[in-house]
C-alpha cells in the first residue's frame, strides 16, 4: 500500500490561523510606517524647496517668494494652509510649481508667504505637517531670520 502525500485539514487550518495572526499584528505597523514615510517625504520636499529658493535669491540677487498655491496652482493665495502645493516666484513670474500631493498630509504655516531677499535672509517662519494621527506625530520645519530651514533635532 502506498502512503498518501498532502496536508490534513487540521494542518491547513493551523497554517491559515497563524497567517491571520501575523497579518493582524503586521498590518497596523505597516500602515504606521507608510504614514511616517509620507510625512517625512513631504517634510523633505518642503525643506528642499526652501533651500532652493534661498539659493536662487542669493544667486539672482533678487527677492524670491515661496507661497501657498491656489488649488489650480496658478497663483499665490493668502492662506496658512500650504497643502495644495507651493509656488516659487520672482515678482510676477512663476519660477517653479511644486505639488505636494502626499495624501492625507496637511501643511500649515505661520505665514502665507516666505520672501527670500537677495542676501538669502527672510523673516522667521515655521511649518507644521500633520496627518490623520494628530499632533503627536506632527513634523515641524522652522526657518530662521537668516533664511536657514531646518527640521526636527537639527533645529536646536
Amino acid at each position: 500500500m502506498r502512503t498518501q502525500k498532502g496536508f490534513t485539514l487540521a494542518e491547513l487550518l493551523m497554517v491559515v490561523a497563524i497567517i491571520g495572526i501575523l497579518a493582524t499584528i503586521g498590518v497596523p505597523s505597516f500602515r504606521s510606517l507608510i504614514l511616517d514615510n509620507r510625512l517625512s517625504s513631504t517634510a523633505n520636499s518642503l525643506l528642499g524647496v526652501m533651500q532652493m529658493a534661498r539659493s536662487e535669491a542669493a544667486m539672482l540677487r533678487s527677492t524670491i517668494t515661496v507661497c501657498a498655491a491656489s488649488r489650480d496652482q496658478s497663483a499665490c493665495v493668502d492662506d496658512a494652509n500650504w497643502s495644495a502645493g507651493i509656488l516659487i516666484t520672482q515678482g510676477s513670474d512663476i519660477l517653479r510649481v511644486v505639488p505636494l500631493s502626499s495624501a492625507g498630509v496637511t501643511i500649515t504655516s505661520t505665514r502665507p508667504r516666505i520672501d527670500y531677499r537677495g542676501d538669502g535672509k527672510t523673516t522667521a517662519a515655521s511649518f507644521t505637517l500633520n496627518d490623520s494621527r494628530g499632533d503627536a506625530f506632527a513634523r515641524k520645519i522652522q526657518i530662521n531670520a537668516i533664511g536657514q530651514a531646518c527640521s526636527g533635532a537639527s533645529c536646536s
